[in-house]
């Protein structure tokens, strides 16, 4: 299992407005790459659970995937 948790400012911790639901758009920015995630209950979670025959060149394009999902919700943010 693996995670990425969401916070507005990330040395206060100060998480986002559940309103915004930051979890859910990056999850499903995720899917139109083809990647899937799992936005977690929790708050504004983005779980992963790969296999454990994972290649090295499958988690590059899941973090590939992750990292432009997260810049098209997130923005400059």
């Amino acid at each position: 299992m693996a995670a990425i948790e969401f916070v507005e400012d990330r040395d206060d911790r100060k998480f986002f407005d559940p309103a915004q639901k930051i979890g859910p758009k990056v999850a499903t920015a995720l899917a139109e790459r083809g990647v899937l995630g799992r936005a977690m209950p929790q708050g504004d979670i983005l779980g992963f659970a790969p296999p454990l025959c994972l290649t090295r060149e499958e988690a590059d394009i899941v973090v590939k995937a992750a990292v432009g999902a997260i810049s098209e919700v997130l923005g400059n943010k």
